[in-house]
């Protein structure tokens, strides 16, 4: 049951549920297309969540109550499992068990978090390698901090999970790749985090000049509705190439759509 909550005087969130249910999130992101198409006057931002929305409105042009009456039929009309969303399919390199995560975990006096990880799991690292990077992944949301990306695995039995740190870590390397509890991220920027580490991507996910192509509408590479897939590194010297030509990269972007059909038939597997 969907439920509206105001939050202060110029925010509505509209929550689908309460749980990492991509199936939700999927509902969330189509709901956002279906209010984006309205053009609903006094509609300033909407901000997509794990399984909600917080639309921003300016209460001179729209008052909430009215607001609420609109979403309400909008979700009458259906989201249907059988619509399609934009989603892009992105490439991202990894090198796994890097230096400089390895580096930022002995800084804070860490043990090197890809065994942890890999134990938690009760797997090594090459087979926790081997898994990670055998599906594709389904972006959640943007946001946290600038650029961050939060992802879950479309094949459920291929989601790898960790504890998160008692005690948060003060910096991160930007481009290191995170297990958590409840999905995965991608660090955008040097920021505090409390999420283990399993790998560094060379790539920019945040980009404030927006110099390579791939950040034309944007300075965050992904959206909501995009997939990822990993690809491993074969080592270092081939990170520091990438690092190298950052700007002149080719990323790799499949332009494309994904259904609540295909959704539901990769979570029920």
């Amino acid at each position: 049951m969907t439920t509206y909550r105001i939050c202060g005087d110029r925010f509505l969130i509209v929550e689908f549920g309460d749980e990492v249910d991509l199936s939700l999130n999927f509902k969330a992101i189509f709901m956002k297309e279906v209010i984006k198409k309205e053009n609903i006057k006094g509609i300033s931002d909407i901000v997509v969540g794990t399984c909600a929305l917080m639309i921003g409105y300016n209460p001179f042009e729209i008052r909430m109550n009215d607001l609420v009456e609109i979403l309400k039929e909008l979700e009458k009309e259906g989201i249907a499992l059988d619509k399609k969303i934009p989603s892009r399919l992105i490439t991202i390199p990894v090198l796994f068990n890097d230096r400089w995560t390895r580096e930022c975990s002995k800084a804070h006096h860490l043990p090197p978090d890809l065994e942890s990880i890999a134990e938690y799991n009760g797997i090594n690292i090459e087979e926790f390698v081997s898994v990670y990077t055998s599906t594709d992944y389904w972006v959640k949301y943007v946001g946290f901090s600038p650029g961050l990306v939060a992802f879950n695995a479309l094949d459920s039995r291929k989601e790898l999970r960790s504890p998160q740190l008692k005690s948060p870590r003060t910096w991160t390397p930007p481009g290191a790749v995170g297990v958590h509890r409840s999905g995965n991220c991608i660090y955008a920027v040097n920021t505090p985090g409390g999420v283990k580490m399993v790998g560094r991507t060379p790539l920019l996910i945040f980009n404030i000049n927006q110099k390579n192509p791939a950040f034309k509408d944007s300075p965050a590479l992904f959206r909501p509705g995009d997939r990822i897939r990993l690809i491993p590194l074969s080592g270092e010297n081939e990170y520091l190439q990438i690092e190298k030509n950052v700007d002149s990269y080719p990323y790799e972007i499949e332009e494309g759509t994904y259904s609540g059909n295909l959704m539901k038939e990769a979570i029920s597997v």
